[in-house]
């Protein structure tokens, strides 16, 4: 039976994001069962662009710290990696801003580039991952575009180096053939334990431009598919509905029947995070996911530029797997001739000059 803890944890302090990631960890086990003494762990959390911590579209520096101390306590030798959407080339500047790095000089941990890579299945995935003895994913728990939530499982998506995460839009610009692809990416990288950071996660338009929300959670699990099922029911979703986890569950890689998970740690009663916001190009909290699926040709949204905002820093247009995205000398703008609708310049833009236009019927369904 797949194991799941969740514990409560109201802010950042160190000490108690400690305590409360030591206790979840602790309740499935501890961390003696994922490391051993002299072991190389690769600790992989969620670095979407460089923003501060405030910001929270990182995993937060406090929990990669806490599990850095839980690793060590165990006698592993910490490395800390990650390949953020567009910033291949300046992968420092995440690390830097996102406050990884202070964390990793302070706590004697080696920060490495997703820089070579190995193919496997077609995919490009870090080298890292392969050269360590285990893998830890500490995901940043968020809504999204395309797979209507961020935890574990699309947490291992960050282990395909470069620009090619941004080119498998292109060639699985549909959800279902994309939820696919981040199920078989999963199954290469596959962690040996998955530590969730939701104490701020995002509602509404994650994973960057969305609402903080304290939802003051951390999870712990060897079972991604499992943790992501247990997440999305608290937020009133069903495990099935979010299609990466009914496709790695399909595949075999995890638990999502919640009657054949072990939940321990507090009580799951006192967590009320119903109210929680998805998206607004995520109908499926508001209708059942076939009739979701029935309208889907007919609910349109897409990218809009606010040259306003924009500080033309170029992401959006590198990440752009169509190159759909275009500049003259007002600023850049988007070829709606080329665009697929994929939301990466969305997700990158580190200044919310990137917003989301809907038609009238997906008004009509959203409010």
């Amino acid at each position: 039976m797949s194991k799941v803890s969740i514990v409560h944890c109201g802010s950042y302090d160190t000490a108690q994001v400690f305590e409360a990631i030591k206790r979840a960890v602790d309740s499935i086990g501890g961390i003696g069962e994922f490391v051993k003494p002299g072991m190389k762990v690769l600790l992989k959390p969620n670095l979407l662009s460089a923003r501060l911590p405030e910001e929270g579209v990182d995993t937060h520096p406090e929990v990669v710290r806490a599990v850095i101390r839980i690793v060590k306590s165990a006698g592993g030798e910490v490395r800390i990696g990650d390949s953020p959407g567009g910033y291949h080339k300046d992968v420092y500047e995440v690390y830097e801003k996102s406050g990884i790095k202070k964390v990793a000089e302070e706590e004697g941990a080696e920060l490495v580039r997703f820089d070579r890579s190995k193919f496997v299945d077609g995919f490009p995935i870090a080298r890292e991952v392969f050269d360590c003895d285990a893998m830890i994913s500490i995901p940043k728990f968020k809504t999204h575009m395309i797979t209507v939530i961020t935890a574990a499982l699309k947490n291992t998506y960050g282990t395909v180096t470069g620009l090619y995460k941004a080119e498998c839009h292109s060639k699985a610009p549909r959800e279902e053939d994309f939820a696919r692809l981040v199920a078989r990416i999963h199954a290469i990288s596959r962690p040996r334990l998955n530590i969730l950071d939701a104490v701020v996660a995002m509602e509404g338009d994650g994973p960057s431009s969305g609402t903080l929300r304290n939802m003051g959670i951390v999870m712990a699990s060897a079972d991604a598919v499992a943790m992501d099922s247990c997440i999305a029911k608290l937020i009133g979703l069903e495990p099935l509905d979010v299609l990466v986890t009914k496709e790695a569950h399909a595949a075999g890689l995890g638990e999502a029947d919640l009657s054949k998970i072990e939940i321990s740690g507090d009580d799951i009663k006192t967590f009320d995070v119903s109210s929680f916001k998805l998206l607004q190009t995520s109908p499926i909290k508001y209708v059942p996911r076939g009739i979701a699926n029935s309208i889907a040709s007919l609910v349109k949204f897409r990218p809009a530029i606010d040259r306003a905002v924009c500080r033309r820093c170029n992401l959006c247009k590198v990440t752009c797997p169509v190159n759909a995205i275009e500049s003259d000398d007002r600023g850049y703008c988007i070829d709606y001739k080329k665009c697929i609708g994929c939301m990466c310049c969305h997700e990158v833009c580190p200044y919310r000059a990137i917003s989301v236009k809907r038609n009238i019927l997906t008004k009509m369904i959203w409010g």
